[in-house]
This record gives structure tokens, C-alpha cells and sequence, in this order.
């Protein structure tokens, strides 16, 4: 469970957003901008595009921003990369999460922490010892960001530092960035920059241990006197840009890209190899990736009660993936309180080079993969959501329900399901 640190980064898409850093690791993510874009005093969810309008920056008074998540999620599949590609992929993750933010006249500081319960069929398969239908772990994280408007300029300067722990890595986050809104608040420029450095050697949450100590390979290649990879560490460089620009009244588009760099172990240990011959190996893959991601947004309003919100997202890696994904999100007011926002999602990828399925693999290849997330494939999600605004004075402002299908061409499907609850004081 090694790239679950990426999750949860919007209210009301994070649950989606934890299958695709856990299960869909070639995917671009289009969820570092999870912000919401208030248009003619209409809210919209983006999952990209940055708020068009500086939050903190006219605030008269200090308010407090409080938003309570809970994601449930859901799978089901039969190419589990911990058993070579085939093998039970069950999977349920149980997500709590709390979103804190303060808001002052010319900074902000924000806090993000939670826990996910992981109950997988797959991962007591490492040893192929079931112990009951599921085995459990657990990610708790923790993510501060502080942020400063310099008083009529325009800029905003943020810097944040997070850290993510489960029993089989740890990971630290660091970040900075900068954002340049137009003096009529009609265009908006920004670039960050991220790093990740992660420990993927198990014993952290473990008694005797308390502390990274191995690697985990499957039982049977725990060969004490075979290294199987040059280091247990991975460092992610992450360089990203954005535009956003209000067209007018009634369109606002945003076009953005990323660039990321990742260097060290890249494969998962626990992850078993079968070839043609019957040999067994680990996963093998290289030391290094670059990623690139371009995406386009378009949010029109229809009428005064409808907001179409498109995305379009290109992808392409050093392993040979390459990625398309286009989406819409349509939110239709029913009441000046009641926003009804069915959804859908089209993802089609190229697999990676390294890439063959169960017992496909020849012992003269260098580099060798499993993984069904880095296999061309594609996946259709839809679903429907209802968010509640509160009018009168409570410091309650809204309720939101989101539920998600995703289906997968490999036969790969999962249910989300996500609520959240937002106070201001």
C-alpha cells in the first residue's frame, strides 16, 4: 500500500482520487487544485482549477473554516499484482479526514490530517496465509500549509510540509508556491513545486521494531543473502503550473501542467514476478521516471441554473504510458439550496513497455512488471452527487453526498461513496 500518501485531496473527490493513486499509479492527477471557484455567487467543485478569487485577501473578519470527510470505498477484481496478475484485488478503505482552515486579512494557514483503514484479501497473499477474509492496515497523515497575500500586488506566497505513515513507509512532503491574480481578479497565474521523500522499508507500526527496518518481499524470496534492490528509498520532484482566466459572465477556462521527476526504488518489493519457464522473481522496474501531464478546463453556465465543468487531461511517462482522460461534472441548482451534480469520467491508457501478464515474462528482460495499473486498459466512472447549503445562522454551511461506479476493462470495479459536512466560525 506504498501510494496511498497521495489521496484524499478534495472534500467530495478524494475517494476517487485514493483508487487512483493506489490502483491507477499511471494516471494523471488532476486533484492538486481542489478548490472551490465561486462564479456569480454559484459554487462549483473543480478538482483543478484554482479559485479565481483570493479567499483570505478581503476578509473583514478571522473566519474559521472547518469540513469533516468521510470516504468509504469499495473494490473488487481478479489481477492482484501481489500474486504475479492474478489473484483477489478485495479491497476496503474507511477514510476520515478533517480539513481546518483560518483566514485572516493578509494570510491564511490551513491543516489537513486523517486516517485510512485498509482492509485488503491481497496483501495476506505476500505470505499466502489468510488469517480471516481480509487483512487490515492503516495510513495516518498529517498536512500543514501556510499562506501570505502581499497587500496590493496580487501574490500570494504559500509553503507547506506534510508527513504520511503506514506500517510499510513513511513519507515526507515539502512544498512551495506562488500565485499572481490580475488586478481585476479575472485571470490568475500560479507554479509549485513539491517534493515527496519516502521510506518504503517496513516495521514502523510494528511491536519489537517501531522504526523502518526492510523491505517485505513474498515469503518464498526472502533469501537473506539476496539484495534484490540497490536502495529502499524514492524521491518525487514535482514542478507544476497554472492558468485560469474568467472569459466572461458566463465562461472561465483553465489550462495547466505538470512535470514530475522520481528517482529511486519505483517497484514495489512485495509485488511477485512469474516467466514463461515458471521462474519467480520481484517486480523490477527502473530507477527512474519522468511524467508530464497537460489538462484544459472549461466551466460554462447554462441558463442560471446549470454549470457544465469539463476537463480534458493528456498524459505521457518514461515507461511508455500514455494517457487520456476527459470528464464532465454538471451541477444543476434544483432550489437556491439544493445542487444535484451527476458526474462521469473516461480514462483510456497505453500500457508501459514493461508490462506482461501472469507467467508472460522472459528471464532475459531487465525490467518487469505485473501490475495491471501500468497495462493498457479503460475505465468508465459515473455517479451522482447532493450538496445542502444552510442559509440561516448556524455554523453549519453545507452537507454533501457523493456516490461513484467505476468500472475497469480488466473487470476491475469499485464503489465510492463520500460525504462531508463544512463549518465556518
Amino acid at each position: 500500500m506504498v501510494r496511498i500518501r497521495e489521496v484524499l485531496a478534495g472534500a467530495l473527490i478524494s475517494a476517487h482520487l485514493m483508487i487512483k493513486a493506489q490502483h491507477q499509479r499511471s494516471e494523471v492527477d488532476d486533484s492538486q487544485y481542489a478548490d472551490e471557484v465561486l462564479v456569480n455567487n454559484y459554487p462549483a467543485q473543480e478538482a483543478q482549477i484554482l479559485s479565481l478569487t483570493d479567499s483570505g485577501a478581503s476578509q473583514a473578519v478571522d473566519p474559521l473554516q472547518v469540513e469533516i470527510v468521510y470516504n468509504h470505498y469499495i473494490q473488487d477484481g481478479s489481477n492482484s499484482a501481489v500474486t504475479g496478475g492474478i489473484g483477489t484485488e478485495k479491497l476496503m478503505v474507511y477514510g476520515p479526514s478533517l480539513r481546518v482552515r483560518k483566514d485572516r486579512a493578509n494570510h491564511y494557514v490551513q491543516m489537513h490530517t486523517g486516517v485510512d483503514i485498509i482492509s485488503s484479501a491481497s496483501a495476506d497473499n505476500i505470505d499466502f496465509i489468510v488469517s480471516s477474509a481480509s487483512r487490515l492496515d492503516g495510513r495516518g497523515y498529517l498536512y500543514g500549509t501556510y499562506g501570505h497575500h502581499l497587500r496590493g500586488s496580487g501574490l500570494t506566497l504559500d509553503g507547506g510540509l506534510g508527513l504520511s505513515l503506514e506500517s510499510d513507509y513513511s513519507s515526507l512532503k515539502t512544498e512551495i508556491g506562488v500565485a499572481k491574480e490580475s488586478a481585476d481578479q479575472m485571470k490568475k497565474y500560479s507554479l509549485q513545486f513539491q517534493m515527496y521523500n519516502d521510506d518504503l522499508r517496513w516495521g514502523l507500526f510494528h511491536s519489537g521494531y517501531y522504526r523502518p527496518t526492510k523491505l517485505i518481499y513474498p515469503f518464498e524470496l526472502r533469501n537473506r543473502n539476496r539484495k534484490w534492490y540497490e536502495t529502499h528509498n524514492r524521491n518525487s520532484y514535482i514542478l507544476k503550473g497554472g492558468y485560469t482566466q474568467v472569459l466572461n459572465r458566463r465562461n472561465m477556462i483553465g489550462l495547466f501542467a505538470d512535470l514530475t521527476l522520481q528517482k529511486g526504488l519505483l517497484a514495489t518489493p512485495f509485488h511477485r514476478i512469474y516467466f514463461t519457464d515458471g521462474f519467480l522473481k520481484v517486480e523490477q522496474l527502473p530507477y527512474e521516471r519522468w511524467k508530464g501531464g497537460i489538462a484544459f478546463r472549461l466551466n460554462s453556465f447554462v441558463g442560471g441554473a446549470i454549470i457544465l465543468k469539463n476537463t480534458v487531461n493528456l498524459y505521457s511517462d518514461s515507461f511508455g504510458i500514455r494517457a487520456l482522460t476527459t470528464q464532465n461534472e454538471t451541477s444543476i441548482k434544483i432550489t437556491p439550496v439544493l445542487i444535484v451534480t451527476p458526474h462521469f469520467r473516461f480514462y483510456v491508457q497505453q500500457g508501459s513497455r514493461y508490462f506482461a501478464g501472469y507467467g508472460e515474462h522472459e528471464r532475459t528482460e531487465r525490467y518487469f512488471t505485473s501490475d495491471y495499473d501500468l497495462s493498457s486498459f479503460e475505465t468508465y466512472t459515473m455517479g451522482i452527487g447532493l450538496k445542502k447549503r444552510f442559509v440561516h445562522k448556524s455554523a453549519l454551511q453545507t452537507v454533501a453526498l457523493r456516490y461513484s461506479y467505476m468500472h475497469r476493462s480488466n473487470g476491475l470495479q469499485a464503489h465510492i461513496i463520500s460525504t462531508s459536512f463544512q463549518l465556518d466560525k
